[in-house]
């Protein structure tokens, strides 16, 4: 999780209280942190054995919505492995942004 905050705070500038809520539901699933922790030391989503929920990969994720960032994609990747029925909607709308 401090990779994670740490890299909020001081790479994308965030406030500490915000970083944290962003971080936190990360800590409830370890293999989504654990590749998001390798893409922020890389900037690179993986190619090789890439996570796979509900059938896509971050990098699905990121190539069907540019507009996210990495922390967003993988926030993401929770939501679809949390709520699937309503990630899956968002992706069949194409990500509209309220």
């Amino acid at each position: 999780m401090d990779k994670i905050l740490n890299y909020m705070i001081n790479t994308l500038g965030r406030k500490h209280n915000y970083a944290a809520k962003v971080a936190a539901p990360f800590a409830k699933h370890d293999d989504i942190r654990i590749e998001l922790e390798q893409w922020i030391d890389r900037q690179v989503y993986p190619q090789e054995a890439p996570l796979m929920i509900e059938g896509y990969s971050a990098e699905m994720i990121a190539k069907m919505a540019p507009f996210m960032s990495g922390i967003g994609v993988y926030n993401f990747l929770i939501t679809l492995r949390e709520h699937p029925d309503e990630g899956k909607s968002i992706i069949g709308e194409g990500f509209p942004i309220e």
